[in-house]
């Protein structure tokens, strides 16, 4: 049985330097390479290096977020070529469609499928520099889209700027980057420009020679680990566990081929258009908002009402106080209307919420928007609620945990979908797969035992998964069977079990890395002896 020893010094064999540089320096080169950040909405140096970091310890850490996401994310592009091509198709048999002159009373009562009611007279003198009909057939020369376009549009590749002046006279741009709802619904309309691989590329800073290097590492690094393992020789728990984010790695290389490297800036689209539809888009996000905000707003009113009914009720006294009412939910088209119809009146508006000025501000704009979307032929959104489908967003999204599991709040995250399904057996692939250090040489026999038990646990982490999601639809039923449930005579247990296995799953996690680096401080001597290649290639000397 080969003698253990502790820190060793490289000669004619590898040291423990040697083994630690190898391996972190091919994890850092592949986690490094693997993350293909999506588009900052601003590019500023610091903030964007130290969000890459933060997805850097991520992939480290929980590599299978990265893969996931990365697994979502061409889903989603998939999804989003299809709407595109499909739309462009459409387009380009119709005829050029044109820019929309800013409609009169008049076009409006001879056109029976106008949704909104006509613009004053004050909103077509605001506008009437914008009346001119341009062509804008550039729509019917589109080429086709690429799942690299797909990529492109998912990623943040598109931006929008509305302008608008705020109650106190200051002129402000909102500056978003649309989702790809949004531009699914830019391309129905035909206003997505014409963008072609190469353009793409451009703006692309794929660094070829980084990849190359890590090509370079990742295939000697294998060869390494392959040629010990033929030999008989140990292979240490850190080469263990970088050998799986090699794996990773190559994995997140495949799934993100086609999604362009390190891009820092999105395309803005502009035009007289443009500006009144982006405007639409902000309304319908901020208004959503807005209504999250009254309901978040009168569950508290609630709560503090039924507080004091119950102190009134104990001292006898008969309360005389109405209950509060909840938000009433209008449509997109009632909003607007009633906004626009504060903007018309001069006199001084109170807000309740600050985005109110703002919604307040967009609000003829976004009439425009509506009404120009809807001639293009585009009428989803006629009656549909504010905020049901996000159009633009304020960030990067790179941290996509709640884009996987929906969210942290107590309402969402809790129904079963494919990207958690995909999630969960990345994981366990991810957790099983540190089962081939079952046998590696460890400083302690309680330091073995924990590794392969947190190899373990992270394998039944579809159990847990779906207790969580059987548990919660409990919660969520009105069946009589589990009226305990519903009425948390067990909801502290569930909550007590669910979070110690979340901090299990976290510690075990965190235990992979720091079990593979102390994991150092003592190994076999056969650990440090060298491959013999000339046992392969026994005629090269």
């Amino acid at each position: 049985m080969p003698q253990d020893q502790g820190w060793t010094w490289g000669a004619n064999r590898r040291g423990t330097l040697d083994i630690l540089w190898t391996c972190i320096s091919t994890l850092a080169l592949c986690v490094w390479t693997a993350i293909h950040p999506n588009i900052p909405l601003v590019y500023r140096t610091w903030p964007t290096f130290l969000e890459r970091l933060g997805l850097m310890f991520l992939a480290i850490v929980f590599p299978e977020v990265i893969i996931s996401s990365a697994w979502s994310q061409r889903r989603r592009a998939k999804e989003l070529l299809y709407d595109v091509n499909r739309s462009i198709g459409r387009t380009a048999t119709g005829p050029a469609s044109q820019e929309t002159p800013i409609h009169t009373e008049a076009e409006i009562s001879h056109q029976g499928q106008a949704l909104l009611s006509p613009l004053s007279n004050s909103d077509q003198l605001a506008h009437k520099h914008f009346a001119l009909i341009q062509s804008h057939d550039q729509s019917s020369k589109v080429a086709p889209w690429s799942i690299q376009h797909g990529m492109f549009g998912v990623m943040g590749g598109f931006a929008i700027e509305t302008p608008y002046v705020s109650p106190t006279g200051e002129r402000h741009t909102l500056r978003r980057l649309i989702t790809p709802a949004g531009i699914s619904i830019l391309a129905h309309a035909g206003y997505l420009p014409s963008l072609a691989p190469e353009d793409i590329a451009e703006r692309s800073k794929a660094d070829l020679f980084a990849k190359g290097v890590v090509l370079v590492q990742i295939i000697w690094f294998a060869l390494q680990v392959l040629g010990r393992l033929s030999q008989g020789l140990p292979v240490t728990p850190l080469e263990t566990h970088t050998a799986i984010h090699v794996g990773c790695t190559i994995l997140v290389y495949a799934i993100w081929a086609s999604k362009p490297y390190n891009l820092v800036q999105s395309i803005k689209l502009s035009g007289p258009d443009i500006i009144y539809i982006g405007a639409f888009f902000n309304f319908q996000d901020i208004s959503g908002e807005v209504f999250h905000q009254e309901q978040a707003r009168y569950r508290l009113e609630r709560m503090e009402y039924w507080k004091r009914r119950v102190i009134l009720a104990s001292q006898g006294v008969s309360p005389t106080e109405l209950p509060p009412s909840p938000p009433r939910l209008k449509s997109i088209t009632q909003l607007i209307e009633d906004y626009s119809s504060r903007a018309i009146r001069t006199e001084a508006v109170h807000y309740t919420y600050k985005d109110e000025a703002i919604l307040h501000a967009i609000a003829q704009d976004a009439r425009q928007g509506l009404y120009i979307l809807e001639k293009k032929g585009y009428t989803n959104c006629h009656g549909s609620p504010p905020g049901e489908t996000k159009l633009l967003r304020q960030s990067s999204e790179n941290f996509t945990v709640k884009a996987i599991w929906g969210g942290w709040s107590t309402d969402i995250g809790h129904e079963p979908s494919l990207d958690k399904g995909i999630h969960i057996l990345f994981n366990v692939l991810y957790g099983g797969s540190h089962l081939a250090a079952w046998n590696s040489a460890f400083p302690t026999t309680p330091e073995r035992w924990l590794w392969r038990g947190c190899a373990l646990y992270l394998t039944t982490l579809p159990f847990w998964a779906i207790l969580w999601i059987l548990w919660w639809r409990g919660v969520k039923s009105r069946l009589k069977i589990l009226y305990l449930i519903r009425n948390g005579s067990i909801d502290i247990i569930a909550a007590s079990l669910f979070f110690t296995v979340l901090v299990c799953y976290t510690l075990a996690r965190c235990y992979f890395l720091v079990e593979a680096l102390i994991g150092l401080r003592r190994l076999p001597s056969t650990a440090f002896d060298i491959v013999h290649w000339t046992s392969f290639l026994p005629h090269v000397s």
